[in-house]
């Protein structure tokens, strides 16, 4: 029989999880998938970024044109989240302990589904895929049908701030590498819907 001060504690966990529910999503908030909306305006594309990698941890996402690259958001696993930007050619940055890259055509009004997924190795332990909408491998089905739609907050806008000098570094570091590449991954104009 449990004494009533281990109820009152795991009365308090259990409140404490549900208020607290945002401290794992990093500082981004959770937004109903109702208030969700995947098609972009006319004059604009939108890209859904997913973490559908096994491996956990927190992954961080920017877009790289113009000056100074923008940050996107964070993203945990079994999150996504809604990027609107500019048609055309533009590049994202995914980074964990290092970072990796993905090119992209984008067309306006169009929608498009990219996977943050396991990396190859240790050096490259996230990367960024484009999803088809024929894409049937289970781990991106199983994101599509249930992963937690999410937002910035200041918070998550705040922490990019904080670790500018080392998102920028891991930049520096690793773009080399990735662009030296023959087959790099692209995002294509007609991966869209």
């Amino acid at each position: 029989m449990m004494t009533r001060a281990r109820v009152g504690c795991a009365v308090l966990v259990v409140v404490g999880l549900a208020v607290g529910g945002c401290v794992p999503l990093r500082g981004m908030r959770q937004v109903p998938a109702e208030r969700v909306g995947v098609k972009p305006p006319a004059d604009q594309a939108a890209i859904v970024f997913m973490h559908a990698a096994r491996r956990g941890g927190t992954t961080s996402l920017f877009e790289l044109r113009g000056s100074p690259d923008r940050f996107i958001g964070l993203l945990v696993t079994d999150t996504r989240l809604v990027h609107l930007t500019a048609p055309g050619r533009t590049r994202f940055m995914v980074i964990g302990r290092h970072a990796s890259f993905l090119d992209a055509e984008l067309e306006a009004g169009k929608t498009y589904d990219v996977a943050v997924l396991d990396g190859p190795d240790v050096d490259e332990p996230f990367v960024l895929r484009p999803v088809t909408p024929a894409d049937a491998r289970p781990i991106i089905q199983h994101c599509v049908a249930s992963c937690a739609w999410v937002e910035n907050t200041e918070k998550s806008e705040e922490w990019a701030r904080r670790q500018w000098t080392s998102i920028q570094r891991k930049k520096e570091h690793d773009l080399p590498k990735w662009e030296s590449r023959a087959n790099r991954p692209m995002l294509k104009a007609a991966d869209g819907r």
